[in-house]
């Protein structure tokens, strides 16, 4: 059995575990929660340099070259009217659904230690003289 960490996600706040193998400084639970942050921190990104003199004009060109393209007025849709009667699916998130005996990765689903870390595991002191060893010594 590996040794894990404990920690919860950045964007959902839920914990999770993840064995040692397959951490790679993780800070979301998963490919769905880690994608929502990368498109919110890219539209983020985008409105800071729309703001900008340079992105200013750059998006009035690029909205004159779309309205040559589509040659007609450009106006805001309106609202799709959804009946009243219609209900969300209701769809429990994989690694909170998952009740077992044993602590698992929530990535690889092997199982862990019972121990669990809060950080990241350290280099061990070998390595870090080996990597230390190429500075030139003090007179």
């Amino acid at each position: 059995m590996k040794s894990a960490r404990l920690y919860s996600c950045v964007r959902c706040h839920c914990q999770v575990i993840i064995c040692s193998t397959c951490d790679r400084g993780n800070i979301y639970c998963g490919p769905i929660c880690s994608y929502i942050a990368r498109v919110a921190k890219h539209r983020h990104a985008d409105s800071v340099y729309q703001k900008t003199s340079r992105g200013k004009q750059k998006h009035a060109q690029r909205q004159r070259r779309y309205r040559m393209r589509k040659k007609n007025k450009v106006t805001d849709q309106g609202s799709v009217h959804l009946p009243s009667n219609d209900l969300l699916p209701s769809k429990p998130k994989e690694h909170m659904a998952r009740k077992t005996e044993t602590l698992q990765c929530n990535f690889c689903d092997k199982p862990v230690l019972v121990f669990l870390r809060h950080g990241f595991l350290r280099h061990h002191k070998s390595e870090q003289t080996r990597h230390f060893s190429s500075w030139p010594l003090a007179p």
